[in-house]
């Protein structure tokens, strides 16, 4: 199994968008996180995105959905 790699959101909008790209806002992307679309966890006040899970993504809802749950 995988070690999980969690990062914080802007780190997150940092290695998707890069420096100087246009990225989802925050905002965005909590509500993702809160509603299962991407996999990550809430320590106290502060959301992660698991960014090995991103990785692993293959672009099929119902397949990344599956692996998310496994």
């Amino acid at each position: 199994m995988l070690q999980r790699e969690l990062i914080n959101i802007t780190e997150f909008q940092r290695r998707v968008w890069g420096e100087n790209g246009t990225t989802l806002t925050a905002q965005a992307i909590r509500n993702q996180l809160k509603r299962g679309d991407l996999a990550g966890q809430q320590v106290g006040k502060l959301w992660f995105v698991d960014w090995t899970a991103y990785q692993q993504q293959t672009g099929d809802h119902l397949v990344d959905a599956v692996l998310r749950a496994g």
